[in-house]
């Protein structure tokens, strides 16, 4: 076996290593953020799934709703849990009437009709 063989293959281990390194320590960089994002999804479902049933939710509701909701990326084992279910279901309702989902009418809100 040649050595600049051998120079070449230990290169292109190296660039390997360094690419999967990096996309690690990327996405640890922004696990805090994709578990934000999937715990607010969830908690959009839970919402649209109550809203197929009822006319409108409130802010209590949504507490119930988002009771004990975690989110967990897969391969690790972080995940984030809703603690403080007030400012959840506030931030939540929120973010739904922002993007159109929800329209609030006093202290309820209902889906949006199209």
């Amino acid at each position: 076996m040649k050595i600049s063989t051998i120079i070449i293959g230990i290169i292109l281990f190296a660039i390997a290593t360094m690419i999967i390194y990096s996309w690690g320590l990327i996405k640890q960089k922004n696990q805090t953020g994709d578990l934000m994002n999937l715990l607010f999804s969830k908690g959009e479902s839970r919402v649209r799934k109550y809203l197929k049933s009822h006319d409108d939710i409130t802010s209590a509701d949504v507490e119930k709703l988002c009771d004990h909701l975690e989110a967990k990326l897969p391969f690790s084992a972080n995940r984030a849990v809703v603690k403080d279910k007030k400012n959840y279901a506030k931030q939540l309702l929120a973010y739904m009437v922002k993007t159109g989902q929800l329209e609030q009418e006093g202290n309820r809100y209902k889906k949006v009709k199209k």
